[in-house]
């Protein structure tokens, strides 16, 4: 497929020119946000919703000692100046400063804020805070463990996409001069992966082929829903929802008939949400997507890398603590088996759905 060519093509390169950092497996202690979009407070900012859940953990990590790295389109250029951004989020922005200035913060530049990338405007906006910053396009972290060392390359995820990257001057024209104003009357989403559901698919597909071929793991962005060990949610319920039709055949009970009319139900709307599941059943555990910070409902979510485990975690904004969406440890993920949906609630050591 040629689109997948491109994505490929460009994060070989965006691998080859990343800036490196070596971390051991058991002392990583990182969280990773991604695709904040934070605009000027209005009708068509993404994040207003979710500024204070995304303080609240902003608190949390820096009191644990958590470095914070920033995946990208952590502002929302294509439909804002750069000032009337570093303005209205000023408050958030001397947060993620705390975590500068103890030197455990990382910076990632997205398709919607790469004015990052050019040295001059990030010197200019982003220096007087951040003296010396780097916002990189790529970071390979090298994990060290008792297995075998390990490549994570972590990246926004629009390399080599049309809409994103190889056209992103005309569609930063067409949102900044056009859909702005439609967006922040009529609340109707631009069609980009993080709301189309084939794109989606086809990106999570891209990804997932990527790290196969290469035999590394790849955290991203982009989409703007969570993928752990390269399923997504609506794999697992998938799954689930096939345990139960085959427990039905067996013996059929009135309860089970309910269970499975309600999961079918949750399936459907996860899938509009998110995107059809990916396609294949046996998987390496090598694609993470740490989804979003823009959630409507002031929901955030994120990938921890601490006490030798990834983790996906969401943050609400009704409560005061976080939701363990999955977890395993970094050894198994290192170790690179081929996994089934069932393994990731099984004998992987992962859990969802639980409390942290």
């Amino acid at each position: 497929m040629a689109e997948h060519h491109r994505i490929h093509r460009e994060l070989d390169r965006s691998f080859d020119e990343a800036t490196v950092i070596e971390e051991h497996a058991k002392q990583v202690k990182w969280i990773i946000f991604s695709d904040h979009h934070r605009g000027r407070g209005d009708g068509a900012d993404d994040f207003r919703a979710c500024e204070e859940t995304y303080k609240k953990a902003l608190r949390y990590y820096l009191d644990k000692g958590y470095t914070l790295c920033l995946l990208g389109d952590v502002e929302e250029f294509w439909e804002n100046p750069i000032l009337k951004v570093m303005n209205r989020y000023k408050d958030v922005m001397l947060l993620e400063k705390e975590f500068y200035d103890r030197d455990r913060l990382h910076r990632i530049w997205g398709n919607h804020d790469d004015s990052w990338q050019i040295a001059d405007k990030m010197n200019k906006y982003l220096g007087w805070l951040f003296p010396r910053i780097r916002v990189s396009e790529s970071i390979v972290l090298k994990l060290k463990n008792d297995l075998r060392d390990a490549d994570i390359l972590l990246v926004h995820g629009h390399q080599g996409t049309l809409e994103s990257d190889r056209f992103a001057l005309i569609s930063r024209f067409f949102v900044r001069v056009f859909w702005r104003n439609f967006q922040r009357i009529f609340k109707i989403p631009l069609s980009t992966p993080s709301n189309n559901i084939e794109m989606k698919s086809a990106h999570d597909e891209a990804m997932y082929a990527w790290a196969d071929k290469t035999d590394n793991i790849i955290i991203c962005g982009h989409t703007h829903h969570p993928v752990f060990m390269s399923f997504t949610h609506a794999d697992q319920l998938q799954h689930e929802l096939n345990d139960l039709e085959q427990a039905q055949e067996k013996k059929a009970t009135e309860a089970r008939k309910e269970e499975i009319a309600s999961l079918r139900k949750l399936l459907l709307k996860v899938q509009l949400d998110e995107g059809r599941s990916l396609e294949k059943t046996l998987r390496k555990p090598l694609y993470f997507n740490a989804g979003c910070c823009s959630f409507k409902d002031g929901d955030i979510t994120g990938l921890e890398l601490s006490d030798g485990e990834i983790k996906l975690v969401k943050w609400t904004a009704a409560e005061t603590s976080k939701k363990l969406l999955g977890r395993t440890s970094i050894d198994y993920i290192l170790d690179n088996p081929e996994v089934e949906v069932s393994a990731v609630k099984e004998t992987t050591g992962v859990s969802l759905e639980g409390e942290d």
